[in-house]
């Protein structure tokens, strides 16, 4: 199991000569989220080609425990199938920036329109607590409940 540590903001702009080294379509859907806990599944589109992974995380705040794998089509349009959801549907955007890759995503039906963030990955809590964001990342949500991508999911299918 790995530990997951990260910061998320919120994003109004961006600069033009990003280094983008990889663009993703994403569905996300949730089979199972509370407080504390999630589960998920993703359809992922890059380059033409499609996967799907099934996530379990753990815990609340900055570090969380993350337990990720590959599935199969079969299996994610099960269990998708049988919810009869609406997926969270995003574009994911790697950026190289300062030698660190970070996770822009650009979310195409939330409930606040417009919606972008940036996230960073950490090694450990004393490398979160010591970075510092450059200025045009904006606001700092990591621990606003109304960014988390489960909440942003359970959003649209309230709508």
């Amino acid at each position: 199991m790995a530990q997951e540590i990260e910061r998320k903001y919120l994003l109004t702009s961006y600069p033009d000569n990003l280094h983008i080294t990889r663009t993703q379509e994403i569905d996300q859907t949730y089979l199972a989220s509370t407080e504390s806990e999630s589960l998920r599944v993703r359809r992922l589109l890059s380059n033409g080609e499609e996967t799907f992974t099934m996530t379990h995380k753990a815990g609340r705040g900055i570090s969380r425990d993350e337990t990720e794998f590959q599935i199969g089509k079969e299996m994610y349009e099960q269990l998708t199938e049988r919810l009869q959801v609406t997926p969270l549907k995003k574009t994911r955007h790697k950026v190289l920036l300062d030698g660190r890759t970070y996770d822009m995503d650009i979310y195409h039906n939330t409930v606040q329109q417009g919606l972008m963030t940036i996230e960073i990955e950490f090694d450990s809590e004393d490398e979160f607590h010591a970075y510092q964001a450059p200025d045009w990342f904006g606001e700092n949500v990591t621990e606003q409940e109304q960014y988390l991508n489960s909440q942003l999911w359970q959003d649209i299918q309230s709508r």
